[in-house]
């Protein structure tokens, strides 16, 4: 029996895919040309940072949050080019919530990790993002800690037992987006 497809068109919210609809042997499937995959990573990120990203664009991404509690780190990194780089610089340059680098101690901390008095602080956070320490760009802090956004307040990060943050900085020399998700 020859199988019936067609071309078909999925909205969810703003995200607009096209797919191929193929029907085989009472099964139906959906292989989708603009890679949902990252579309929905891309808003996740695009809503978290209160920006709006260009479309069609290529995120290396990573996510580790699984189990019970959803531990774990989402690290992202987006490079823009043209346009897109100046639309995203613009929103983010209009967005109250951003600072302009350098960024605080602790969150340096949380980054890159490093000595301070006589406590060495350990992270590989932006080591995973291949996340030199940018001297010209933006930065946000969102700390979620017991579900309540406190944005640019990072004066509790090293007085919990977890935390749960996210921090977005723009390399604007580079025109380079990196993420960070920490949940523990």
């Amino acid at each position: 029996m020859q199988g019936l497809w067609f071309l078909v068109y999925f909205t969810w919210g703003d995200v607009y895919e096209k797919a191929i609809y193929l029907h085989i042997f009472n099964y139906d499937y959906y292989f989708f040309f603009n890679g949902l995959f990252f579309t929905v990573h891309q808003q996740k990120i695009s809503n978290s940072l209160g920006i709006k990203m260009p479309e069609n664009i290529k995120i290396e991404y990573e996510d580790t949050h699984e189990g019970f509690h959803e531990d774990g780190i989402t690290l992202a990194k987006i490079q823009f080019k043209g346009k897109d780089a100046e639309k995203i610089l613009s929103e983010i340059k209009d967005n109250g919530d951003w600072r302009s680098l350098p960024l605080t101690e602790n969150i340096k901390l949380k980054l890159y990790g490093e000595e301070k008095g006589s406590v060495e602080y350990i992270s590989d956070l932006a080591e995973r993002l291949d996340m030199p320490e940018i001297l010209n760009g933006y930065w946000i802090f969102i700390d979620r800690f017991k579900g309540k956004d406190k944005i640019n307040d990072d004066k509790l990060l090293f007085e919990r037992y977890s935390s749960n943050y996210t921090v977005g900085i723009y390399d604007v020399e580079n025109n380079i987006l990196y993420y960070c998700k920490f949940d523990s």
